[in-house]
């Protein structure tokens, strides 16, 4: 079995919950770190706490409300640019991620056995979840792939449901 790293946000915007960590807690046989939702030490609060070189699948999880699929992200963008800010209270704006470095970068992870199981995106968006793909895109380009969970209407059949999507991806990835 894979040895697999699922990461989750916690609450942002004034929020009382994230549906990624809602989601999160209905995922089983990984490993599970909870994040904040702060640009760059989102992705070094992973670095701190655990070895990503341990492990053989790392999937990230944002929430995105304003969407209604389960998707995945294929890539990330050298690109912060948000009228929204993070925990800290950082608003970046057209800034880049990490200066001097290329401006797109995709997963590497074979994702083709997915397609019935999950909606693929190419947009990470520009908050801090395009933020933590882009940096562990470029630290483990072979083995990251970020998720983000649609509106869920706090209702935890619809946790259930896409943490079941997860095990499957997981379970898919494994198995190829």
């Amino acid at each position: 079995m894979m040895k697999t790293l699922v990461t989750a946000f916690k609450p942002f915007n004034n929020k009382s919950n994230n549906y990624a960590l809602e989601v999160l807690n209905y995922i089983l046989d990984v490993d599970k770190l909870i994040i904040d939702v702060v640009y760059d030490e989102c992705y070094n609060e992973i670095i701190n706490q655990v070895k990503i070189e341990e492990y053989d699948l790392i999937i990230a999880l944002g929430e995105a409300r304003m969407r209604n699929e389960l998707t995945l992200e294929l890539n990330a963008k050298n690109i912060a640019d948000c009228s929204l800010p993070d925990n800290l209270g950082q608003l970046k704006k057209n800034k880049k991620i990490i200066e001097n470095e290329i401006e797109y970068i995709e997963t590497l992870v074979n994702v083709s056995n997915l397609k019935d199981l999950i909606k693929f995106s190419t947009d990470a968006g520009k908050f801090v979840c395009n933020n933590l793909y882009f940096h562990l895109l470029i630290h483990c380009q072979n083995k990251a792939l970020f998720i983000h969970i649609p509106e869920c209407n706090d209702n935890i059949e619809n946790y259930q449901k896409h943490a079941k999507t997860i095990e499957q991806i997981i379970q898919t990835i494994g198995g190829q």
